[in-house]
């Protein structure tokens, strides 16, 4: 499957907040149909995820992040923790299964994302990497 390229520009203007963009890009995206965005989100979340714990993580650090991620990112008090938790840990450990229902996965996905990868915690250089290495992932799969 090939990634749209607008849908990549989509993650990154939400990921550095350029709202007015996003917006535009989400009206073209409207139009021109989202197939292919659920694999692309998942993708750029492992990405995500794998640079945040490198190493993999205890449930005790998984459920600390989980809670500073529902404190700070906007939309995230909303956001059921233990499902959160359950993707993350299964995102570190392919071997865990899941059962959540896709729109709170997706949810989470873009939380985890933003909370991750947004307020300038990675250069727009390692953004641009980490997307375009997600996209490749995504187009394999």
């Amino acid at each position: 499957m090939t990634i749209n390229p607008e849908m990549i520009a989509y993650i990154r203007t939400m990921v550095k907040g350029e709202h007015a963009e996003n917006d535009r890009i989400e009206a073209r995206l409207d139009d021109q149909g989202w197939e292919g965005f659920g694999t692309l989100l998942g993708a750029v979340f492992y990405f995500a995820v794998n640079r945040r714990f490198p190493d993999g993580a205890s449930p005790d650090e998984v459920i600390r992040f989980v809670s500073e991620m529902r404190r700070m990112t906007t939309g995230g008090p909303e956001t059921d923790a233990t499902s959160a938790e359950k993707l993350i840990m299964a995102a570190l450990d392919p071997s865990i299964d899941t059962d959540i229902d896709p729109h709170v996965a997706g949810r989470v996905q873009g939380l985890t994302i933003l909370h991750t990868l947004g307020a300038d915690t990675v250069s727009d250089e390692e953004l641009d990497a980490l997307l375009t290495e997600a996209a490749a992932l995504a187009s394999r799969i």
